[in-house]
């Protein structure tokens, strides 16, 4: 009898459990119904945080929901999910533990950060009507950078389309459309060039790939989503000219004053961007360029090449020489790019979550791209840097990516690490490849104990699994660097100043 009645109570246990389990669901169904009649998309953006949110987050739901006939039942459904939520959705240790809000685009709770953007002088340098001027000037590039994302790249040994295109998060299918069409993109040569544009959906628009001085072709998408090719046979000239200035304002603007174009001052400052802090340049100092640009008549066309540049700032000398494979080294030969390590973990953890920039959410369907990639790990593992760099940022989103760090690393890069337990560093500090930065966590909204990693080139993410890592296999041979050596000692020569 005794045997009967345990087995009677686990019975009603377990049909009480079910019971619970059909309340849930049935309460979710009937609120996604009357979300669809009635609150639409402003409370469907909460309904689904339901699905991955964390104890940190219920409060924020339950204050944050409107005055409506659904609000008793979803607040109802919030406490049993906060009460059941380990149930629903799975233990800390979860192998599937992800996010879907990581953009960064909520408010911080916390913050620390300081600012590694531009190489402009500090404002309060300048004359107020000066100060003025210039952000409006920047406010206007702001609002010009929203319609049109331009970009430009020097091509070096071992580059493919889909490592070009991925300088502006454009993924692997865009390049493969484009070779499928045009079989020549395959054939990427060191020291061409690069050009092309996004539209305002971050979609490849146009494409001009210099072959050589005397070729240029060009890739425009049509009305039907299709590129055309344009193939140009160049009648000019080119001329290697050896220009000195000043640093002005910026360094910017005295190269711009010399003549030189957006892209070949990107070509400069990514070439720079591991010697020096473009920041901490001063009016007065000095710098001299040789450069290859193309004229038509007595009129540059835009088109040129920068070989090399000397900058000598608080009496200290810098080089960035151009060699065969299209990549910039000090005199001596010694690559200026720091290696990345491909993982910021010491040890190799399950991926929850793939990048994946067209992921659907599982409840409502709607776009939610995941920008980075998620690795399974318990809450305290150590996340070290991947390469050297500067502490951009240390904050805490409660609403989204709880803890978070982001790293600059030169000009061009920044990575991302979310969903932390406590980090370890502070903004402004130099980091060294491989230094504890942070342990993992659990916070914000998140399914579980998870890293979520991210890698921007040019303010866009990319995926942190395949995209070609900077720094990495840029040695010369030892052919080249016999011609490289030769060639620095007659561009020194060229480039003194006085």
């Amino acid at each position: 009898m005794v045997v009967q009645h345990i087995k009677l109570a686990r019975e009603r246990r377990k049909r009480k459990s079910r019971i619970k389990a059909a309340i849930f669901f049935a309460a979710l169904l009937s609120i996604f119904s009357g979300l669809l009649l009635h609150l639409k998309d402003n409370v469907e953006d909460n309904v689904e945080q339901i699905t991955s949110v964390n104890d940190s987050g219920y409060e924020k739901l339950h204050s944050s929901l409107p005055v409506t006939p659904s609000h008793t039942a979803i607040s109802l459904v919030l406490d049993y999910a906060r009460q059941n939520s380990r149930a629903i959705l799975g233990s800390e240790a979860d192998n599937d533990a992800t996010s879907y809000d990581d953009d960064l685009s909520g408010d911080d709770d916390e913050v620390d950060q300081i600012d590694l953007d531009g190489d402009e002088l500090a404002l309060d340098e300048l004359p107020k009507d000066a100060q003025d001027a210039l952000n409006d000037l920047l406010d206007a590039a702001d609002q010009a950078k929203r319609i049109t994302d331009q970009f430009s790249h020097t091509i070096v040994r071992g580059d493919s389309l889909k490592d070009v295109l991925e300088l502006s998060g454009l993924d692997a299918e865009t390049a493969n459309k484009l070779i499928k069409r045009y079989p020549e993109l395959k054939s990427l040569k060191a020291g061409q060039q690069m050009y092309w544009i996004l539209d305002r959906h971050s979609e490849l628009e146009y494409l001009n790939w210099l072959v050589s001085e005397k070729e240029e072709r060009i890739y425009e998408r049509g009305n039907d989503g299709n590129f055309r090719r344009q193939v140009l046979e160049k009648k000019s000239t080119w001329k290697k000219e050896v220009l000195k200035g000043k640093v002005t304002t910026s360094l910017r603007a005295g190269l711009q004053k010399l003549g030189l174009d957006r892209r070949q001052i990107g070509q400069l400052t990514t070439a720079l961007q591991w010697q020096l802090n473009m920041a901490k340049l001063r009016a007065g100092d000095e710098f001299a360029l040789l450069i290859s640009r193309e004229y038509v008549g007595d009129k540059l066309t835009g088109q040129g090449n920068v070989e090399a540049i000397h900058i000598i700032t608080q009496g200290k000398s810098y080089y960035a020489i151009q060699a065969e494979n299209g990549r910039y080294y000090n005199r001596q030969g010694e690559t200026l790019g720091k290696g990345f390590a491909r993982y910021p973990i010491q040890r190799q953890a399950r991926v929850s979550s793939p990048f994946n920039p067209r992921r659907r959410h599982p409840v409502t369907g709607r776009i939610r791209p995941h920008k980075g990639v998620d690795f399974a790990l318990p809450s305290g593992t150590p996340v070290i840097a991947p390469a050297d760099g500067i502490v951009e940022k240390v904050a805490y989103q409660r609403g989204g990516a709880g803890r978070y760090i982001i790293i600059r690393h030169g000009r061009e890069y920044q990575t991302v690490y979310m969903h932390l337990s406590k980090p370890l560093v502070r903004a402004g500090q130099s980091v060294k490849r491989g230094e504890r930065i942070a342990l993992s966590g659990n916070t914000g909204i998140s399914t579980g104990a998870h890293l979520h990693y991210e890698f921007h080139i040019n303010g866009r993410p990319v995926n942190p699994l395949t995209v070609k890592l900077p720094g990495n296999s840029s040695g010369m041979r030892e052919s080249e660097r016999r011609k490289f050596l030769v060639v620095a000692k007659a561009a020194e020569r060229r480039l003194k100043l006085n």
